[in-house]
């Protein structure tokens, strides 16, 4: 009867232990009470976060708990573009953090942790509030000191149930109770160690894992834990570089000599996985005094990162789309009528004297106009998602306009830009705006690393090197580190500053490169300063035909002669900007055998078309009330024979969603502006004219 009454005392002891931890007085848990008022402004909370360590405080309308605001929260709501204008004078009471966990005083620990620590997605790291009955704010528990908590609870019960078995295994009754309790005691280990969403291990201070759950060792690509493996704890530090190494021992070696600190610290760590390459990790880290451990959480944060990226981007994309994509439509509109009127005044002028001191002039007008419809198109398909478009393009183009892009920033460096080119065109097939960016891109990491350079110098050059073409950019400001010049095109490295820089850049230029076939690599010069070399397979053969056969379409004349006399055909002009169709309706009747209506609006365009029928519908797209692609969709519904004589003309500079529908309608484009020869050529072939 020994050992019976051995277990019964272990199971009352383990019982106990239980009770005693689910009672205990959470105020003991609390890390802080620090809160404001709901009507304060987000701007003064953002101050008070700037001088205090809290990541958390709650949000109080008078001494009632309101909700929780967060340090990220705040730095959210002011690090996006004119946050501070538009959030700064709000109440922050408008702000707390949706469904933000707040528990009584008299709430048992063990329901504290499983409504804590079950929460789903970003809501897992939420602190969480406790309160009085009434109310009444008391203070905020930390989710690392919860962790802790819990994993003492584990440990505990996972150590009384051992101890249970081996005192209960010759009394078959109590091996049959003590099974029991085992199994249910696993049952909970199961729950809360080997499916927790983390990455959870408990290391010593040389940062060997004494043991992990299965997340862990499928985050880290371990084989499962067996226990000859075990015999040998396996080293977390082998997965970081040097540096990182160092500051995980650190990380690890503070732990053990300040015990007393009891709150979790959190850190981020670049690990350097063998199958999956550089994964960037949050590890919250907590002393564990009973067993003597550090107890780490893992949790790869690398795709969140990127989306959070990626998300700011769009954000910035989709405002900047609409700024200028709006702007762009309305500046082609108005510049259309000075390209188009040029042209018809050069021509009436070839009849008057001096017309030598005037063409130049009408030259300079066309050529600035159509420069600034080229810049506007440049700007828009920047701040738009690229559609991948393999052509064949000449290198020296794309980095002139890159230069035309960036001549502002140029200038204000005050950078002087050298290249040496090849009198040959360099050409490749690529996608061109990927390209640009890749050349954009270098040239602004070359002008922030020369800020401080007392002369500023940017030397481009394009040469060609055993079969390929190498764009180097070199610059004289002050280089790159030997000791990362390996790993700058690493996904989040960055030497720049948080607000400065994302560490994306160069990975992105390095993802560009390799999906065109080429490589891109970095060095430091003996002058001083830094130089990318760009390597891109030449175009082929058969593309450098098609390239010259396209240069010479485009060397065709400007203005089409007059046809003569004949049939006159009839055409309809659908526009809303008056001085279009005056322009397009004079171009017309110079050059065509025609009559030309013009109409203000899709509506009117339907109503003369029931009246009368038309050889050729001009159409501008985007028009108030019924526009051009609905006026479309009329014709091939009433009078589907008109559909095949039907062009389009817009200011759009070509937003994604107008270029999938003009390509499911299978109908011609002229965008503003355009030039009359191209006008009257796209007229004359719908029209089956010579």
């Amino acid at each position: 009867m020994e050992l019976a009454d051995n277990g019964s005392m272990m199971l009352m002891q383990y019982e106990q232990l239980a009770g005693s931890v689910g009672a205990i007085d959470l105020t003991q848990l609390v890390e802080h009470n620090e809160s404001v008022q709901a009507t304060e402004t987000v701007e003064n909370v953002y101050q008070w976060f700037q001088r205090h360590p809290q990541e958390y405080i709650g949000v109080l309308q008078g001494r009632r708990f309101e909700g929780l605001v967060s340090r990220g929260r705040i730095g959210f709501l002011l690090g996006a573009r004119f946050g501070t204008a538009i959030y700064g004078r709000l109440p922050i009471g408008d702000h707390v953090i949706k469904d933000s966990l707040f528990v009584s005083r008299s709430s048992p620990l063990l329901a504290v942790l499983e409504a804590s620590l079950s929460r789903p997605g970003e809501l897992f790291y939420d602190d969480v509030a406790l309160v009085e009955e009434d109310g009444t704010f008391l203070g905020i528990i930390t989710v690392p000191t919860l962790v802790r908590w819990q994993s003492r609870l584990i440990l505990e019960k996972n150590r009384q149930a051992q101890l249970q078995q081996r005192a209960l295994e010759d009394n078959n009754q109590q091996l049959f109770r003590s099974l029991n309790e085992l199994r249910q005691s696993r049952g909970r280990y199961e729950i809360l160690f080997e499916n927790s969403a983390l990455g959870v291990a408990l290391v010593n201070t040389r940062g060997e894992m004494e043991t992990c759950n299965r997340r862990l060792e499928f985050l880290l690509g371990l084989p499962p834990a067996t226990e000859s493996l075990m015999a040998t704890p396996r080293d977390l530090g082998g997965f970081l570089l040097a540096k990182e190494r160092a500051s995980l021992l650190r990380l690890l070696q503070d732990h053990e000599q300040s015990p007393e600190v009891a709150e979790a610290r959190t850190n981020e760590f670049m690990l350097q996985l063998p199958d999956r390459g550089p994964r960037l990790f949050k590890v919250y880290s907590n002393w564990i005094r009973e067993t003597g451990q550090i107890c780490l959480l893992l949790d790869d944060i690398t795709e969140q990162r990127v989306i959070e990226h990626r998300l700011m981007q769009e954000e910035k994309s989709a405002l900047l789309d609409s700024l200028v994509g709006g702007i762009a439509h309305e500046i082609n509109n108005k510049l259309a009528p000075i390209v188009g009127y040029v042209d018809l005044l050069q021509d009436e002028i070839s009849h008057l004297h001096e017309v030598e001191t005037l063409v130049p002039y009408c030259e300079t007008i066309r050529n600035a106009a159509l420069e600034s419809a080229k810049i506007i198109r440049q700007l828009l398909q920047l701040s738009r998602p690229p559609v991948r478009e393999m052509t064949t393009v000449d290198l020296h183009d794309l980095f002139r306009e890159v230069q035309t892009l960036l001549a502002f920033r140029l200038r204000q460096s005050n950078c002087q830009v050298g290249m040496d080119f090849p009198s040959t065109p360099a050409l490749i097939y690529a996608d061109a705006m990927q390209i640009k960016q890749v050349i954009i891109n270098l040239v602004f990491n070359a002008l922030d690393a020369m800020e401080e350079a007392p002369v500023k110098r940017l030397a481009v050059a394009i040469v060609a090197e055993r079969g390929r073409l190498v764009f180097q950019l070199a610059d004289s400001g002050h280089g790159i580190k030997p000791d990362i010049l390996d790993r700058i095109f690493n996904p989040f490295f960055t030497t720049k500053s948080v607000d400065r820089g994302s560490g994306l850049g160069l990975s992105v230029c390095m993802s560009i490169v390799k999906n065109h076939g080429g490589e891109i690599t970095a060095e430091n010069l003996p002058e001083g300063g830094a130089r990318f070399r760009v390597c891109l397979p030449p175009a082929t053969e058969e593309q450098v035909k098609l390239f010259n056969a396209g240069q010479r379409t485009a060397a065709v004349s400007r203005i089409a002669h007059p046809l003569p006399p004949a049939t006159r055909v009839r055409i309809l002009i659908v526009d809303d900007e008056e001085y279009i169709t005056a322009m397009v309706q004079a171009a017309l009747r110079r050059n065509l055998p025609c009559l030309v209506e013009c109409v203000a609006s899709g509506q009117r365009a339907v109503t003369r078309l029931q009246q009368a029928d038309f050889d050729l519908i001009i159409s501008d797209v985007r028009m108030p009330g019924m526009d051009g692609f609905e006026l479309f969709e009329w014709i091939l519904k009433h009078q589907p024979h008109s559909a095949g004589r039907f062009l389009f003309i817009t200011g759009d500079a070509g937003s994604a969603s107008l270029n999938e529908r003009l390509e499911a309608m299978s109908a011609p484009l002229l965008r503003k502006p355009f030039e009359l020869d191209a006008l009257v050529c796209k007229c004359r072939e719908l029209l089956g004219l010579p």
